[in-house]
């Protein structure tokens, strides 16, 4: 007090700067977010986020699982609506990458399975299988900025799902509809094979139903599948 009353009032505090490790943590777990903002508004950002989210503990290879949807009460959050979309993307690939080793369903125990074994099967996703589904094009933005050999593209404003594998320890992503995507909710939580397609049919009369299940299997998302008795 008696400083403030000799000099005037006292000079506002800087506010420290947040820990750079952290900084850098961020910016590689949301490595398509930077791309999209470029370096110096993506540090300026991931500033501010460490200053209101700071890590807690030494380890910081999975930081910033609350960034996407800390995105969307910022500006940046209103003025790109995507990013947070963006943001979520990004954190499923880092999830996808670093799940243990699996092993996609061999097709051979496809090929061997009657209609109804098929049907009334039940699977177990891939260790590293991860799917969303964003209200906005998200995931065609994060493709464009993901591919290595990206152009200019058109992207239509509509709802839109990624599905994300990892076979032969290769991560890859691709859009993916809105019965495919029913299909993979259905599977995740226990459904048969038959149940979560009828449920996909029901609310997507117009979608090509078996073609979504093979493009799954295929896709490596599944690890383990168990016929129906």
């Amino acid at each position: 007090d008696g400083v403030r009353h000799a000099f005037g009032a006292a000079r506002p505090r800087r506010r420290p700067r947040p820990p750079i490790a952290a900084v850098e943590a961020l910016a590689a777990n949301y490595p398509i977010v930077a791309a999209i903002l470029g370096q110096a508004p993506f540090h300026d950002l991931a500033c501010e986020f460490v200053a209101a989210v700071p890590p807690d503990g030494p380890v910081l290879a999975a930081y910033g699982q609350l960034f996407p949807e800390w995105i969307v009460g910022r500006d940046i959050g209103r003025v790109l609506p995507y990013l947070s979309g963006v943001a979520s993307i990004d954190r499923l690939w880092l999830a996808s990458a670093r799940a243990p080793a699996d092993t996609p369903v061999v097709p051979a125990l496809m090929a061997g399975m009657t209609a109804e074994q098929w049907s009334s099967s039940r699977v177990k996703l891939h260790a590293a299988t991860r799917f969303g589904w964003f209200a906005v094009p998200a995931p065609s933005i994060w493709l464009a900025h993901f591919a290595p050999r990206r152009a200019e593209v058109t992207t239509e404003w509509k709802a839109e799902g990624l599905l994300i594998t990892r076979p032969a320890d290769i991560v890859r992503a691709r859009r993916i509809g809105p019965a495919e995507h029913r299909i993979l909710s259905g599977l995740r939580i226990g459904e048969t094979i038959g149940a979560a397609s009828a449920a996909a049919h029901a609310l997507y009369p117009g979608a090509e139903i078996t073609g979504a299940v093979h493009a799954i299997f295929d896709s490596g998302a599944i690890a383990t599948l168990r016929p129906g008795r």
